[in-house]
């Protein structure tokens, strides 16, 4: 099929002050934009995205591959590469996609071996109703469950809380992040919940509110934010047995550590049994999301592969400012 591609970049790596500078072609020198019979690399990516959503990781690995062999260095589907190796029990794949990731960019390999983890430890979770002695340094996260249409809370979030509750009372100085948008009447999850805690005792000042996720991912990736802000890294997550494995993956795919799991009683016995297979990949895929990795890539999204070490995240963020800025276009 036919593919248009940027062959060219307007930005040059200059070392000097210190630091990086980015610094224009010369005047009269355009990026040249080629139309050539080639097999488009993020077709392929989009492929695979489309294949692991469907739980076809076999297919979608396959499209990975056949990407890499055009773009080597391409971070998003190296991790991909490593999240769906290990869904697979390949070792080795996984292993290699982590290897070469590392010499691209060590930030998300790293995130991408606690995404991993996460989700592994995310799957093995037997729901239990016990408080348990939460890790120093870490908070208590509860989460969120929609409000009735007239604000009020439906009975399994006020089960949530009171599980909640119970953790931090066994856990007196852990501080408590309560997380759910979707107002009703004007009220938030998070703000019903803190109210309910402070009537139940709980100091105003322990309780910290994210108030704007709509999604278990957007609960994960939002209240990341406000723990890192905190300097914390990891928590004990309370939410219902039916919740709490995908819960504990999509705040793995976020950065966030969950140390540990408190749960509500609701049908607490037919969760007993670890996640396996299929019930794996699912929790996978929605980490992904949560990981912020693309769902789709557009031909723009493609940086040069100049190989790895040389375009790391600060060179990636400035070329993309010069794309969007029209760096395409004649220097005047």
């Amino acid at each position: 099929m036919k593919r248009r591609f940027l062959v060219g970049t307007a930005a040059v790596l200059v070392a000097g002050g210190g630091g990086l500078a980015i610094g224009a072609l010369p005047n009269g020198s355009p990026n040249v934009v080629h139309t050539a019979d080639a097999v488009d690399p993020a077709g392929l990516y989009n492929s695979a995205q489309k294949k692991f959503a469907a739980r076809d990781v076999t297919g979608g690995l396959t499209d990975i591959t056949s990407m890499l062999a055009l773009t080597a260095n391409d971070p998003d589907a190296l991790a991909l590469q490593a999240i769906w190796g290990d869904q697979q029990s390949d070792a080795a794949t996984r292993d290699r996609a982590l290897q070469k990731l590392t010499t691209v960019r060590i930030t998300a390999a790293n995130s991408i071996r606690g995404l991993i983890e996460g989700v592994n430890q995310a799957a093995a979770i037997v729901p239990s109703t016990t408080p348990v002695s939460a890790p120093a340094g870490s908070a208590i996260v509860i989460l969120g469950y929609g409000l009735r249409p007239n604000g009020s809370m439906a009975p399994e979030l006020v089960n949530r809380l009171e599980a909640g509750l119970a953790q931090a009372q066994v856990s007196p100085e852990t501080p408590v992040f309560v997380t759910g948008g979707v107002p009703k009447k004007g009220v938030t999850e998070a703000a019903a919940m803190k109210k309910w805690l402070i009537g139940k005792g709980l100091s105003a000042s322990r309780i910290t509110t994210e108030d704007k996720s709509t999604s278990t991912i957007s609960n994960a990736q939002n209240t990341t934010e406000l723990l890192r802000a905190r300097g914390i890294s990891q928590i004990v997550l309370v939410t219902s047995p039916n919740h709490i494995r995908r819960g504990a993956a999509d705040f793995a795919g976020a950065g966030t550590k969950v140390a540990a799991t408190v749960t509500t009683a609701t049908d607490l016995s037919r969760y007993a049994k670890p996640l396996t297979g299929a019930g794996i990949a699912g929790i996978r895929y929605e980490a992904t999301q949560a990981a912020k990795i693309p769902v789709t890539k557009g031909v723009a999204d493609m940086l040069p592969d100049t190989g790895p070490g040389i375009i790391g995240d600060i060179a990636d963020r400035l070329i993309k400012e010069l794309m969007s800025n029209g760096s395409s276009k004649p220097t005047k």
